[in-house]
């Protein structure tokens, strides 16, 4: 094998490794589904639209986190643009200064990093940032008291990756299709 090839096959190797490392599993980093969350509020003080993940710098202002948080930067992190958009949110919502309240979990190795079940900015609705734990929190029955709206392609969507017990509980509740995808809202 020539020179040329030695190299350019090290080239691809360390870019495939480093693709495969920057995937990264929320439920290690911030506790499994269906884990407890906190409510946050906070000033945004960044926004980095872009991938592979969509991220906020916050400035702590209220909410869950000790008394000693108050002031501090934390990071919010999220999913792609592309989830991001399909989910029913746009760049031009996030601005610097605005209210951000969240519905999050914390990182579980005491990080000062978030990641939202749902986000609410200034005073617009708060809207889901997960669809699988909408449906989820459909089939346990505790949606509703969220009080945020569902992500924006819940409806059509299938619920597989929600787990069997909850495929199994949304069909008992009739939010079903004839394909096994989320009907949303209910009929």
């Amino acid at each position: 094998m020539s020179l040329f090839y030695r190299v350019l096959f090290l080239v691809f190797s360390v870019a495939s490794f480093a693709t495969v490392q920057a995937h990264h599993n929320t439920q290690a980093e911030y506790g499994p589904f269906g884990s407890d969350f906190l409510r946050v509020q906070g000033t945004v003080t960044a926004v980095k639209w872009g991938n592979p993940h969509v991220a906020f710098t916050i400035e702590v202002t209220g909410g869950d986190l000790p008394a000693a948080e108050i002031g501090k930067q934390w990071q919010v992190n999220s999913h792609p643009i592309n989830v991001m958009i399909a989910y029913g949110f746009s760049q031009d919502e996030f601005k610097v200064g605005d209210k951000m309240n969240l519905l999050t979990w914390k990182h579980v190795r005491g990080t000062r990093n978030l990641w939202p079940r749902a986000i609410q900015l200034n005073d617009a609705p708060m809207k889901s940032n997960l669809r699988y734990t909408d449906m989820i929190d459909i089939a346990k029955g505790t949606f509703e008291s969220l009080n945020i709206l569902p992500a924006a392609n819940l409806a059509g969507s299938s619920p597989i990756r929600a787990g069997a017990d909850t495929v199994e509980k949304l069909g008992q509740m009739g939010l079903l299709d004839s394909d096994g995808n989320m009907i949303w809202p209910p009929r």
